[in-house]
C-alpha cells in the first residue's frame, strides 16, 4: 500500500512539473491568445479614472499579444486603497488582472494610509495615462477670488473619501502653508462633488485634476465659471501660466520638501499596474502595448476627441523608478508629510 501512495505521489508531482514547465514555457503570445484581462477602476463610473481606464481598455486588445479581450470594471473605495488591496492580496497575479489608480497608491505605505494592506514598491508598474496637473478652485460665486484670498478668507470645498486628493490636499495646504480651506468630506468621488459645488452646497473643491475638467466639465472653463486658485503639481500646466503651484507658494525649504513628496505623485496620475510578482515575460507585453498606444495616432486622435488629455506619459520602467525614489524620502520629511495629510 505504501508503495502505491508512493508511485501515486511521485505521479501526480511529476504531472505538476510538468504542466508548470509547459506554462512557463509559453510565450505571452500564445498565453493571451483566448484570454480576458480584467482591469480593476479605482473610482466610480463618470468620473476622470473612469474615462481614462475605458479608453485605455478599449484600446488595448490591437496592441497586446494575443488579442486579449479586455473587460473594465470598477472597485471604487477610499480613493483607490480597496481596489489596490485586491491587487496585493486577493487577484490573480498571472497577468490577467490589472488597475488603474491614482498616482497616490504607490506610497501609501510609507504614509500609513488607513486600511491600506500593501507596499507601493511591491506593484508590478506598466506605465501612467497622464503626468496629471491637480488644482485647487472656487466657483464663481465664492468669496475667494484670487490665491491671495486662499490665506484670509474660508473656502468651503467637497471631498470625497478621506484618503482622497479631494481631502487630503486642502488639509495638507492648510496645515503647511496656512490657507483657510473647510473641507466637508464624504461625497461618492468627484462627480458627486462637482455637483455638489454647481447646487451650491458648497464653494469649491481642494483638489481634483485639470484633465478631469477638460474632459467631463470643459465648460467650467469655457463659461468662466471656476476660478483656478493653486496648482497642485511641481510645474505649471501649459493652460495654467498665471496660476502658482504648490511649490511657489513655499516660504521654507522643509515646506519645499514635504510639498514635494505629497505631490509629486502627480507626475503619476493615472498609474496602471498589476498584482506583485507578475511573470517578467508578461508584464514586459503589457508594458510594451502601453508604449506603444501611447504614440498611436488613432488612440491620440480618440483621446483628444473626447478631451481627455495625455500630458507626458511615463513608461512603467519610469513609474518604478520613481516609486523607488519615493520609497527612499528621509524618514523626518515622511513624517512631516504624513501628518500633513492625515485625516484621522
Amino acid at each position: 500500500m505504501v508503495t502505491k501512495i508512493g508511485f501515486r505521489v511521485g505521479i501526480a508531482a511529476a504531472i505538476g512539473l510538468f504542466l508548470s514547465a509547459q506554462a512557463q514555457a509559453q510565450t505571452p503570445a500564445e498565453f493571451y491568445k483566448g484570454k480576458e484581462i480584467q482591469m480593476l477602476i479605482s473610482h466610480p463610473p463618470g468620473g476622470g479614472y473612469d474615462a481614462y481606464a475605458r479608453l485605455f481598455a478599449r484600446f488595448l486588445p490591437q496592441f497586446m499579444v494575443g488579442n486579449p479581450k479586455v473587460v473594465a470594471q470598477n472597485m471604487p473605495g477610499a480613493a483607490g486603497v480597496v481596489m489596490a488591496n485586491s491587487l496585493a492580496v486577493q487577484q490573480r497575479n498571472d497577468g490577467t488582472v490589472i488597475g488603474l489608480g491614482p498616482g497616490a497608491l504607490a506610497v501609501s505605505d510609507l504614509f500609513e494610509t488607513p486600511g491600506a494592506r500593501y507596499k507601493g514598491g511591491n506593484f508590478s508598474w506598466i506605465g501612467s495615462m497622464n503626468a496629471d496637473v491637480g488644482v485647487a478652485l472656487a466657483w464663481h460665486t465664492a468669496p475667494v477670488k484670487s490665491t491671495a484670498d486662499l490665506f484670509t478668507t474660508e473656502l468651503i470645498t467637497g471631498g470625497a473619501g478621506a484618503t482622497d486628493q479631494s481631502v487630503i490636499f486642502p488639509i495638507a495646504l492648510n496645515r503647511i502653508l496656512g490657507t483657510k480651506f473647510k473641507v466637508i468630506p464624504g461625497y461618492a468621488g468627484s462627480a458627486a462633488t462637482a455637483l455638489a459645488m454647481e447646487r451650491g452646497e458648497t464653494s469649491g473643491i481642494g483638489g481634483m485634476n485639470f484633465s478631469s475638467i477638460l474632459a467631463n466639465k470643459p465648460e467650467w472653463i469655457r463659461d468662466k465659471q471656476i476660478t483656478v486658485l493653486v496648482q497642485l503639481a511641481l510645474q505649471r500646466h501649459p493652460d495654467l501660466p498665471n496660476v502658482p503651484t504648490v511649490l511657489e507658494l513655499a516660504k521654507t525649504e522643509d515646506q519645499r520638501q514635504i510639498l514635494e513628496l505629497i505631490f509629486s505623485q502627480s507626475d503619476m496620475s493615472r498609474v496602471i499596474f498589476g498584482p506583485p510578482g507578475m511573470p517578467a515575460d508578461r508584464l514586459k507585453a503589457l508594458r510594451t502595448a502601453f508604449n506603444t498606444m501611447m504614440k498611436d495616432k488613432d488612440f491620440l486622435a480618440e483621446a483628444e476627441k473626447i478631451k481627455m488629455e495625455i500630458n507626458n506619459p511615463m513608461s512603467g520602467e519610469d513609474v518604478e523608478k520613481l516609486v523607488n525614489k519615493l520609497q527612499k524620502t528621509k524618514p523626518e520629511i515622511v513624517k512631516q508629510a504624513a501628518e500633513a495629510i492625515r485625516t484621522q
